[in-house]
């Protein structure tokens, strides 16, 4: 999705208020993302956390 939306680690990572190797690291699941993160993010890229997760809605 973040692709999609033509953006960047470095662009996402600052919206999410994270540094770019902390948010390199959830899209590589070497680090677990909290909820509230996942949450803020699902609002950037403007989607549900069902979408998010691949659960039919």
């Amino acid at each position: 999705m973040r692709l999609e939306m033509k953006l960047s680690q470095v662009q996402l990572s600052e919206q999410l208020g994270l540094k770019s190797a902390a948010y390199g690291m959830y899209e590589t699941r070497q680090r677990k993302m909290d909820v509230e993160t996942f949450a803020k993010l699902c609002r950037i890229l403007g989607t549900t956390p069902n979408e998010m997760l691949g659960f039919d809605e």
